[in-house]
């Protein structure tokens, strides 16, 4: 592959971003080591050293080497999918003692987002596990682009494994994201003003997460049922129109250090790529935009390519 295009020099606004996101994460780190003086409570690098957290990482690496060498087949991201979804989402109800606790579904990546406003909408202190979670989440999402989302999450992996179930592709639909992106912000507008105006969470009634924390509630096993029946048809449709962790992870990936990238020599616009991946986000990279739909890391434009025309890079 041919990398005499490979930009490794970050424009200047990225380096601003990174910079801010880095003075960020001391002062965090700083704030939680005073603050975890003298508490009864598990502090930030006790719960920094939770199984759930240093699994991920681990899932994020392992995806960012293959992305990078270009290994990511259909097969081998097919055998992936349901490891992700047993380790994220199975463990924590296995009797393993405090490694499968700590694997756990609190927080959700949904409650991770909205749990907070509810908590400040109450006067209270946000735990501390949420800063960690959200700062884990930020710079995996930031170091490569949708990695939590892609290599991490459970039921983004439950939604990709059911779209691969084979079905006539005129039942296939790939909605604009224009559209989708619309909804999903037009949702979370919607949670916030309600949180602060009653304090309630409208993400309990479509937050398929409910369901991993396996109690096998009704209202949990029908959201979770439908998300089943949507992703047969749409690709990853719960992240694209309700996730507010995709939303935040959406913003994010902007940044992110490595992501899908052109390599013009080796590209001839055969398109490829565009009719076999599934998401929205091909048509704005290969037009090299600056802002594009999600790309959930998945490796399937990089696969379908028969000239390395994409590539996983800085």
């Amino acid at each position: 592959m041919n990398h005499a295009r490979m930009p490794y020099r970050l424009g200047s606004w990225k380096r601003t971003v990174v910079s801010v996101i880095l003075v960020l994460l001391i002062s965090t780190l700083l704030l939680a080591a005073e603050e975890d003086q003298g508490q009864g409570k598990l502090g930030f690098w006790e719960i920094l050293a939770f199984p759930r957290y240093w699994m991920a990482a681990i899932f994020s690496v392992i995806g960012l080497v293959l992305l990078i060498r270009n290994k990511v087949s259909w097969n081998l991201r097919t055998a992936f999918l349901p490891v992700i979804f047993f380790v994220f989402a199975v463990i924590y109800g296995l009797p393993w003692g405090t490694f499968a606790q700590r694997m756990g579904q609190h927080p959700s990546p949904v409650c991770m987002i909205t749990k907070p406003f509810l908590f400040l909408e109450a006067g209270k202190a946000v735990p501390t596990i949420f800063g960690v979670s959200l700062l884990v989440f930020g710079i995996l999402t930031i170091v490569g682009n949708k990695l939590f989302c892609g290599w991490v999450c459970p039921v983004g992996a439950f939604q990709e494994l059911v779209n691969r179930i084979p079905l006539p592709k005129k039942l296939r639909v790939k909605i604009p994201f224009k559209v989708t992106n619309s909804i999903r912000f037009g949702v979370f507008a919607v949670f916030l003003i309600v949180a602060f105006t009653a304090g309630f969470e409208i993400y309990e009634y479509f937050n398929p997460f409910e369901f991993l924390h396996w109690r096998f509630e009704a209202l949990a096993i029908g959201i979770f049922a439908g998300t089943f029946v949507a992703a047969l048809f749409i690709w990853r449709p719960f992240c694209y129109f309700l996730c507010p962790m995709g939303l935040l992870s959406w913003l994010l990936e902007q940044v992110s250090l490595v992501r899908v990238k052109v390599n013009r020599p080796q590209c001839d616009d055969c398109n490829v790529c565009v009719v076999k991946a599934p998401c929205p986000a091909v048509p704005s990279i290969l037009e090299e935009r600056r802002i594009r739909p999600d790309c959930f890391a998945c490796g399937r434009c990089l696969d379908a390519c028969p000239r390395e025309g994409l590539s996983f890079r800085v």
